[in-house]
């Protein structure tokens, strides 16, 4: 990697923006009844659509087997795991596939640590075996503050984060969030964006 990180992309920040403020809104419906992680991942779904470019295309839970297309996959990577979405670039013949440009998983921040964790350690492998794509989770916390990864004062916590027994990482790009007072930022809705690389 180098010293200086391309940005995230508008489509990803457009939908983690407008999750939180989904989120507000479902929640001045239902407060009492949380959102399932399926209805926000569709929600994701609807909003990126919204905002990409006309030469990529969305995909939904597509197995890393066929993003990657190389063998042997590490243990990780492995039999029917799929990766929530990826952002391809379309193909310029009928006959041709898209090019994977970006593999993304979805999780709320109340998931246990375990699975966010497999999570990152899949998009980490996923990046090794293929440089040119980005890997990123997205982090959706409803009416929480996510402290692993937001500060008090509601900023991403900055720096490298370190994946527990390997060299792999990640950094928090970005946190958006959506409050109905500013001095509420404990529960407040927010999307993180949290990119995911391979360690040396």
């Amino acid at each position: 990697m180098g010293s200086v990180l391309e940005k995230p992309p508008v489509w990803a920040e457009r939908a983690l923006q407008g999750i939180t403020y989904w989120m507000g809104h479902r929640r001045c419906l239902y407060r009492d009844y949380p959102l399932a992680e399926g209805a926000l991942v569709a929600e994701v779904c609807n909003l990126i659509h919204a905002n990409l470019p006309e030469a990529l295309q969305l995909l939904c839970e597509v197995q890393y087997s066929s993003i990657l297309k190389r063998a042997p996959l590490p243990d990780s990577l492995q039999g029917r795991i799929r990766a929530d979405l990826v952002i391809a670039q379309k193909t310029a013949t009928r006959d041709g596939e898209p090019t994977p440009q970006f593999v993304i998983e979805v999780k709320r921040a109340s998931a246990p640590k375990a699975q966010i964790e497999a999570d990152l350690l899949r998009l980490a492998a996923a990046r090794r075996l293929r440089p040119s794509i980005r890997t990123f989770l997205f982090v959706i916390s409803e009416a929480d503050r996510p402290t692993r990864y937001v500060t008090k004062g509601g900023h991403s916590i900055r720096g490298i984060h370190r994946l527990r027994g390997t060299s792999d990482y990640f950094q928090v790009r970005r946190t958006w969030k959506a409050a109905h007072a500013f001095s509420r930022r404990d529960r407040a809705q927010y999307a993180c964006l949290l990119e995911v690389f391979p360690g040396l």
